[in-house]
């Protein structure tokens, strides 16, 4: 089990980090154009639940775009961070 989880963490992390991108692309125009969406179909939802459990009061409370987008993606960055930290823990 234990060498399984070993050789698991950086495919997981990578694949984190993929959903990460692709979320941060959705919530913002310029993301949106390069993948070949409108710009009006922006949602915040995905770069929420990616953010978890930093992002979980914006469930909640009711803010304006830009401050909704600065807290998921300080959010998103903090799971990286801790992500990263998790998966190099036993090099």
């Amino acid at each position: 089990m234990e060498r399984t989880i070993r050789a698991a963490r950086w495919p997981l992390y990578g694949a984190f980090v993929l959903a990460s991108v692709v979320s941060t692309m959705l919530a913002v125009p310029i993301g949106l154009a390069t993948l070949g969406m409108e710009p009006n179909q922006v949602t915040f939802l995905p770069l929420t639940v990616t953010g978890l459990p930093w992002s979980g009061p914006l469930f909640w409370m009711e803010l304006d775009s830009v401050t909704r987008l600065a807290i998921a993606l300080v959010s998103n960055v903090l799971n990286l961070a801790v992500g990263l930290m998790l998966a190099r823990g036993s090099d």
